[in-house]
C-alpha cells in the first residue's frame, strides 16, 4: 500500500468563554493565569501521512525550526486601544484589547503554535451600533470577553491569529498580521487560508494575501514613541472583496500599530496602549 503525505492544515475559531448577549452592559478584563512551561527548542512543521482510501494513518515531523519567544514572551499583557469606524465615518466602538502569552502550547497545533488569552472590553452600546454594520449576517450574534488563539515566534517568522472577536470578526478575511525574517525594506510574501466551517457566509472561502516591507520608521502611539518599526502594507482578495490592511512591527514589542480598511469600507485603527511586565 502506497503512503500519501499531505501537508496539515488548521482554521481554528476562537474558543469563547464567558459569551455575553446584547443586555450586557460592560465587560472588563479578568486577571490570566501564567504558569509558563519550558520553551520548546524547535517548532516543528508537522504533516499527516494518508493510505490510498484517504485514511490518516500517522503524524509526523518532517522539519524543525530553532524556537524563540520574544514579542510573545509568557505573562507579559499588551493592552490595546481599538477604534471601529464604519463606512460612514461613524463611531462603532472604540474599546480595549488584552493579549497574554501564557507560556503553554496551544492545543490545537502545539508542534508549532504558542497559546495566548485574548480578553476584549465592550459595552451593550458597542454591540448594538454594530449590528447595523455586521459585513457577515449570519455570524452568531454572542459575544465573549475572552478567547484562546495561537502564534507562532521563531527564527523564520512571527505570525499570530487577527483579533477576530466579537465586532472584529471581518480580520478573518483580511491578511494576518505577520512579518518573515530576516527583515528588510521591498521584503514580499504572500499567503492563502481556506476558510471552512463556522463562519457564517464566509464558510467555503479562499483568501489569498500580499505582503510587503516598505519602510523602518519611528512612530507614536498611545504607548509613545517607538523605534524601528518595521511597516508592512498588505492586501487580500476573496469572493467578497478586497481588504487593506497596514501594520507597523517592533522586534521587541510586536505589532504595535494596525490600520484595517475591510472589503466594506469600514476602518479599524489598533494601538499599543500597556505593555505590563510580570
Amino acid at each position: 500500500m502506497k503512503n500519501k503525505i499531505i501537508t496539515l492544515s488548521i482554521l481554528f475559531l476562537s474558543l469563547n468563554i464567558g459569551c455575553l448577549n446584547k443586555d450586557v452592559n460592560k465587560s472588563v478584563f479578568s486577571p490570566i493565569e501564567c504558569t509558563p512551561e519550558k520553551m520548546p527548542e524547535f517548532d516543528g512543521n508537522k504533516v499527516t501521512i494518508l493510505d490510498d482510501n484517504g485514511n490518516a494513518v500517522k503524524d509526523t515531523i518532517i522539519s524543525v525550526i530553532k524556537k524563540k519567544r520574544t514579542v510573545f514572551r509568557p505573562c507579559r499583557e499588551l493592552i490595546y486601544r481599538a477604534k471601529f469606524t464604519s463606512s460612514k465615518n461613524e463611531l462603532i466602538s472604540n474599546s480595549r484589547i488584552k493579549l497574554m502569552a501564557t507560556g503553554k502550547r496551544w492545543q490545537f497545533q502545539p508542534e508549532k503554535q504558542d497559546e495566548i488569552i485574548v480578553q476584549y472590553e465592550f459595552t451593550g452600546e458597542d454591540f448594538k451600533r454594530n449590528e447595523k454594520s455586521q459585513l457577515n449576517k449570519t455570524f452568531l450574534t454572542n459575544w465573549a470577553k475572552e478567547g484562546i488563539e495561537g502564534v507562532i515566534e521563531n527564527v523564520e517568522k512571527v505570525w499570530m491569529h487577527p483579533f477576530r472577536g466579537n465586532q472584529f470578526n471581518f480580520t478573518e478575511v483580511a491578511p494576518f498580521p505577520e512579518v518573515r525574517l530576516p527583515l528588510k525594506i521591498g521584503k514580499f510574501w504572500t499567503g492563502s487560508l481556506d476558510i471552512l466551517e463556522g463562519w457564517g457566509d464566509w464558510e467555503n472561502t479562499h483568501v489569498y494575501s500580499e505582503y510587503t516591507i516598505t519602510a523602518n520608521e519611528n512612530i507614536t502611539t498611545i504607548f509613545g514613541q517607538i523605534e524601528n518599526c518595521w511597516k508592512v502594507e498588505s492586501k487580500s482578495k476573496c469572493k467578497f472583496g478586497q481588504s487593506k490592511f497596514n501594520y507597523w512591527f517592533s522586534e521587541q514589542l510586536g505589532f504595535v500599530k494596525m490600520e484595517y480598511v475591510n472589503y466594506g469600507n469600514q476602518t479599524l485603527i489598533i494601538e499599543l496602549e500597556e505593555a505590563n511586565e510580570k
